[in-house]
């Protein structure tokens, strides 16, 4: 909990700080600046401006004075329509620079790419089906030339409607697949894995790959049997390829004996095991595992950038994720990418201690792909957010007049049930994915 406050907390300050400073750059006069709704927790006045932390972490706002109580006041709604939308786009804008700056640091230093080579298929998916191997390079989809692992998921958001051709290479020869849209399980809810799309694997999951690093004393497994070193092969005849294999199985087997096969020291073992809920009510069985790393020269490629294609990386980095946000966005509304998939501040509280938990470098990028979010979902002409603000002011701009302000109240009250709805809609999927997981 305390992770997710710090993150959206964070992220609501560098949005609200890009409102403010370019309204210090106008000299408009601000009356408060508010990190959080609701109560407040705590206030300071610096100046003409009320500063606060208030209870509710979802969100800020900066508020401007309305009307001239005190002498020498510069108001928002006085100053020139360009200053006022320069304003409001601040918001996003700072978000999506935020994001820019920590690319910058990530850039930095020796970098990798993991390689696109098939490490395993799942036996009951449509890649399967269509012949897809272990060791088979994917060198283009739809003639896009692939080069990483990323640059595979991103084009399968690209290509949300479409069938997949893809072009392999399998043992020096070229093999073409295609996979029909109406097969495709990748941007399903109900996906074989989230870390596997349409049943393909890559590096580091791998068959017997995930390897018990902890045995819980007193736990289910200690008492199965189950040792630190242990490699899982299967659960219940299912083979594991990825820890998320592995979650998946023992989430859905509570209170239910579970037959693992193992290898320890070379040879196969087999242990019966029975998941219990914990304290927050997730299924487990008294392990810590971690995906197994030894053949990571095979699949990873490493390189550096120079300070110049560090400043460029980054650039296009913020704007390939602003495309994928909106191409994501697009295919959600259009039923190409499944409405359930859109995710709430419960996953966004789940993300930030998952990856403060692997290291700073994963949290740092989950805190890029934040801001980019954040920045696109503002900028989109809802009334009540930002965008919705600077549609107002094109609408000013053409009519040469602001809107009726009885006009303005419904389309905020409009906005206001938009907004409710789709913050419901996501935390049901949040309630629902943690149920259903």
């Amino acid at each position: 909990m305390l992770s997710f406050i710090i993150t959206i907390s964070l992220v609501v300050i560098v949005h609200e700080f890009g409102h403010f400073i370019v309204a210090k750059i106008f000299n408009v006069s601000i009356e408060k600046f508010s990190v959080g709704f609701g109560k407040v927790l705590y206030k300071k006045q610096f100046g003409l401006t009320e500063f606060s932390l208030r209870l509710i972490p979802l969100g800020g706002f900066v508020k401007f004075y309305e009307e001239s109580k005190i002498k020498d006041l510069n108001l928002f709604k006085d100053i020139s329509l360009l200053k006022r939308s320069l304003i409001v786009l601040a918001g996003p804008l700072i978000n999506f620079i935020f994001a820019f700056l920590l690319l910058l640091f990530l850039n930095q230093g020796e970098q990798f790419k993991i390689l696109p080579q098939i490490t395993a298929v799942n036996s009951y998916s449509i890649s399967e089906k269509l012949g897809f191997k272990k060791n088979d390079i994917i060198i283009s989809i739809n003639d896009k030339k692939i080069s990483s692992v990323a640059e595979h998921n991103k084009t399968l958001i690209k290509l949300a409607n479409r069938d997949l051709t893809y072009n392999l290479l399998r043992n020096n020869e070229k093999i073409v697949i295609t996979i029909n849209s109406s097969d495709r399980t990748d941007l399903k809810r109900k996906q074989l894995n989230k870390n596997s799309p349409n049943g393909i694997y890559f590096f580091p999951s791998s068959e017997n790959s995930l390897e018990i690093v902890d045995v819980a004393p007193g736990s289910p497994s200690e008492l199965s049997g189950i040792r630190k070193k242990d490699r899982i092969i299967s659960v219940d005849n299912n083979l594991i390829y990825s820890s998320s294999d592995f979650v998946e199985l023992i989430n859905s087997r509570v209170n239910e004996p579970l037959n693992l096969k193992l290898v320890r020291d070379g040879a196969l073992i087999s242990a019966s095991v029975t998941p219990n809920l914990n304290s927050k009510n997730n299924a487990v069985i008294g392990v810590r595992i971690k995906q197994n790393l030894e053949n990571r020269n095979k699949y990873l490629y490493y390189f550096k950038y120079n300070s110049l294609e560090v400043i460029y990386k980054s650039f296009y980095d913020v704007i390939d994720g602003i495309k994928m946000v909106f191409n994501s966005f697009i295919n959600i509304i259009t039923g190409n990418i499944d409405w359930r998939l859109l995710s709430g501040p419960i996953s966004i509280a789940e993300l930030s201690s998952e990856t403060l938990s692997i290291s700073l470098i994963a949290y740092l990028s989950f805190l890029v792909f934040l801001n980019i979010n954040i920045g696109f979902l503002n900028l989109l002409p809802i009334p009540m957010l930002d965008g919705g603000q600077l549609f107002f002011y094109m609408i000013e701009a053409a009519l040469g007049r602001p809107l009726k302000e009885q006009n303005m109240i419904i389309s905020q009250r409009l906005g206001v049930v938009i907004l409710f709805l789709l913050f419901m809609l996501a935390v049901y999927n949040d309630v629902f994915n943690l149920l259903t997981s």
